[in-house]
Formats: structure tokens, sequence, C-alpha cells
């Protein structure tokens, strides 16, 4: 850090000659200005605020006592060094009782003076020092304060902190509304990346987002919150029932705005105790759990979910229709039919992910074993069910999982009647646009697979056939191919080059690049600018 210094003396060639007594910048010191007198000086403090003042005691207008008098009434960090001839030398020793760092008699020398701003360098990097440490120091109370009341708001959410501990007094203390409230959040799974950010970037984004949500809380509200498992937890206390509801959506909209991320935020009905809390604790995660069938990146408010209990008829007659409509050729009707038996089962599955993705395995499942049960003819191709109900329970909302689901009845309905290698044509071309698509992600044998709903044994050896080489080649070349085209047209580092083609590992991409290319990626980009 270059410290500043401001010279002041009403006699220009004592002015001038200390600006060239010594080498200032070997001291890590700029001459960021120069006073004539002491109005001038006070101006120069205003303008530059230096480190250091270097100046003659006795000066027009205002003396080196007024200056440092004003210093020490505005309390600024200021270093005050000064100057003075032999006959004011009782008069430059009491400006030290006032805070001077030293004095010197004129005429000056070059070794007193080094001494003198040696003392002072130190003095400044000793105060430095000092208040880095009392920094650290309150940073650290305000740390362990904070981890004091994160493990209490955690043992009163749950339940587990008793009436009578310090901690439920404190809080009683300090939450003081006539209600309380819990809202949970937590980063939706998908449009944020977060399941490759490294650990350094998770704690980061921890930290900013419990940040935003103190900030809030500050400005908008009474409460306090912690994280756990990766979901951040608001203990509010309120008075107004609106008021959990207004805070959940401002903070939600701060952190897309601020952090551009995506959250869903669960809340809980208010209790009038805090030693319910955890009852509204509870009911915040059952709300966050229906972001499966809500949807995500919204506020979701706790309420019983009542599932639907006579659907089994319901289902059978559906599953008959859709499988009369699908050997009947009739697509339209295998649509609709399908939207209706969906629609039946996430009422009588609301609120239970698990059991909504098997149940729609268990029909989707009755339905396959019964078409091919069927007279109709029909493309085998290796069609893949045994993965089925995996690849059903990797969507993050009920809403994607029945897309998923249309899809493969759209495959089915295509298999029906089809000729083997018309279908097999087909097929090929869709599983190659869905890699063209999806390279820059982590695709493996399996997931693409199950795009085209078969075992992955079967699917090496038919992928190999029809495009001659095998999976992870073909996949390897075309990443090679679009890091290549990078390299060449774009000024990326070659970590964004190796995240943008599909590879999580820098160094991995640079030695696969050197496999194939011959070259590591920088050197093929210098050769290729030479």
């Amino acid at each position: 850090m270059t410290v500043s210094v401001v010279l002041a003396d009403d006699e220009p060639l004592i002015l001038k000659g200390l600006g060239k007594l010594i080498a200032w910048e070997e001291y890590g010191m700029n001459i960021v200005g120069y006073a004539h007198d002491g109005l001038e000086l006070l101006a120069a403090i205003e303008t530059y605020q230096p480190d250091i003042i270097i100046s003659d005691i006795s000066m027009p207008h205002l003396s080196g006592i007024d200056i440092i008098k004003d210093i020490n009434q505005r309390q600024l960090p200021i270093k005050v060094v000064f100057i003075s001839a032999y006959q004011e030398f009782s008069y430059a020793r009491d400006a030290v009782a006032f805070g001077a760092v030293d004095y010197l008699v004129k005429p000056i020398k070059k070794s007193e003076f080094e001494a003198v701003i040696a003392k002072t360098l130190s003095l400044i990097h000793e105060e430095g020092e000092q208040d880095k440490r009392k920094n650290k120091l309150n940073l650290l109370e305000r740390k362990n304060h904070d981890n004091e009341m994160g493990a209490w708001l955690e043992q009163l959410a749950e339940g587990a902190l008793s009436q009578q501990s310090e901690g439920y007094q404190c809080l009683t203390n300090m939450l003081y509304g006539s209600s309380y409230s819990i809202v949970m959040i937590t980063i939706d799974p998908i449009g944020n990346d977060n399941e490759r950010w490294p650990m350094e970037t998770r704690k980061l984004v921890e930290f900013s987002i419990h940040n935003i949500v103190q900030e809030i809380l500050t400005a908008y509200g009474q409460g306090y919150s912690y994280v756990k498992n990766e979901k951040y937890v608001v203990v509010l206390s309120h008075d107004s029932t609106e008021e959990p509801i207004r805070l959940a959506t401002v903070i939600k909209d701060n952190i897309a705005n601020y952090l551009k991320l995506k959250v869903s935020v669960g809340v809980g009905d208010p209790v009038m105790e805090l030693k319910q809390l955890k009852m509204s604790r509870e009911q915040a995660e059952q709300a966050l759990d229906m972001t499966y069938f809500a949807g995500l990146n919204r506020v979701i408010l706790y309420h019983k979910q009542e599932q639907r209990k006579d659907s089994e008829g319901t289902w059978f007659t559906l599953q008959l229709k859709i499988i009369q409509s699908l050997t009947g050729g009739s697509w339209e009707d295998t649509l609709g039919t399908m939207e209706l038996l969906l629609s039946v089962i996430e009422s009588a599955t609301i609120g239970n992910r698990q059991l909504a993705v098997s149940t729609c395995f268990s029909s989707l499942l009755y339905i396959v074993q019964e078409v091919k049960k069927s007279d109709v003819p029909m493309s085998d191709s290796g069609f893949d069910i045994q993965h089925l109900q995996g690849r059903l329970g990797t969507y993050n909302t009920y809403e994607d999982m029945c897309g998923g689901i249309y899809d493969l009845l759209q495959e089915l309905s295509n298999r029906i009647g089809d000729q083997q290698g018309n279908k097999e044509q087909t097929l090929i071309a869709r599983v190659v646009s869905y890699i063209e698509n999806h390279y820059m992600e982590d695709i493996s044998l399996e997931s693409v697979a199950a795009v085209a709903f078969m075992n992955p044994y079967y699917f090496s050896s038919f992928f190999k056939k029809h495009m001659k080489h095998n999976f992870k080649q073909y996949v390897t070349d075309l990443r090679m191919r679009q890091a290549i085209v990078l390299l060449k047209h774009t000024d990326m580092m070659v970590y964004e080059i190796a995240e943008k083609v599909g590879y999580n590992n820098a160094r991995h991409f640079s030695d696969m690049f050197k496999k194939q290319i011959g070259k590591l990626p920088q050197e093929f980009k210098n050769s290729h600018r030479s």
C-alpha cells in the first residue's frame, strides 16, 4: 500500500528541498500535495486525505497547533511531523503533547529526517496490524455469535430446545412478535448448474444467500436464519399473517436479481408460541416437497393435501382405453386418455413424489406388456422397460415426467406396424440429435440408452452398427470438433472451453485434446493465431 504525504511550509525553497531530500518512492510513499500556509494545508487535508503531514509549525493564517487540534477534533487517522526553527523548539515540543509523531529542527539533516520517516511508517504499520487483528476478532466474535444463534434456531425448529435453556430465553427476547413462522428456501435443481459447482462456489453461494436473507430481515421484518442440508431455514417473528408470504417473495426475487439463481420457497403456517415452531418447520418442508407437483421457482404456502382414494377402478378403465387406442392406431385418443390417467394419478399421489413415480411406472408397465401381447405387428428393437422406473425418477417435476411419458407413448405408437429397417433409421437419428444437443452435459451410454428405451448393452452394439464408431469415441470426436471451433474463433480460456464441451476437469480435457489432435489446447490456439 502506498502511503500518501502532504508537505507544508511557507518558504518555497524549504518546500522544494523537502520534496527532494529522500527517495520517497523507495519508502513506499507518494507526495500528493503541497501547502504554503495553514489554510492551504486544511484544504489539502480535505482534498487528499493524506496518511502523513510534514509541516512547518509556524505558518500564516493557522499554526501547526491549530492544525493538529483540528485533526484530533475530527478524529482523522493522520500522522503529523512538525518542522521548527530553533527558537520555536519549545513550541514544537508542546505539539507532541497534542499527538504529533515528532519534530525536526531546521536545518534538517537527511539522517534525522529518514529516522523520523521510518518511525512514522512503523506507527502506521503497527496501527494497521492492530486494526486487522481487531477486525478479525470482531469477525470471529460475530461468526461465533451467528453459529450460536444458528444452533439455537435449529434446535428450536427441531423441537429440541428446552424452555429453561439460555438459548430459548435469548430467542424469546429477540423474537418478540405475536406469532412465528418458518420459511424454507432451496436452490432449484435445474436452471442453475449447481450440481457442478465446486465446494468453494457452494460456500460462497451459501454465504451470499445468508447475507441477502439477513439484510431483508433487518430491513423488513424480525427474524434469523440458518442453513441445514443445503436448505436455508428462516425463523420469522411477525404480527401480520401476510408478512411471511411477503418476505418469502422478496427473498426469492432478491436472490434472482443479485445472484441470478432460481430458488423455491416453502412457507409454514404461523404458530402462537416458540415451542410450537417445529410444526411450522415441518409444514414448510412439506410445502417445498410440493414443488414436484406445483413447479419450481415459486413461493408455495403449506396446505394439507388430500389424496384421492377412489382411483383404482378409474386407473384400470383408462389403461384399457389407452391399450385399445394404441393397438387401434388412434394416437389422438391415446394422448387424450393418457392426460386423464396422469391427472387421476396426480390427484391420488399428491404430495408424495415416490408414490407418483411408482404408480406411473406400474401403469406404463401394464400398458406396454399388454400391447406386446396383442396381435398387432410391432418392431421390438430392444425396447427397454427395465430401466424405465429409474428414468422416471430423474425428472424434477411431475409435469416433466408427464412429458417423458408422452415421449415413451409416442415411441411405442411408432413401433406398432412399423418396419424394422425404417424404425431403426428413425431411432438412430433421434439418438444422434439428442447427443448433439446434450454433448456438453455429463451424458453416458446408460443415459442415452434410456432415451432410446434400450438396454445399455443392446444399445452399444446398435449404435456402433449404425454409426461405425462406438458411443464413447463418437461423443469424444464431437466434443473435440466443437473445442477446435471455440479455440479458433473465440477468446475463451481453456478451462471455459472445457466446461463448454462437457468436461468438468480442464486437465482431463487437455489430455484428451492432445491425444486426439496432437497438441495441447493452448498450443493449438497459439499456432492457429500465428
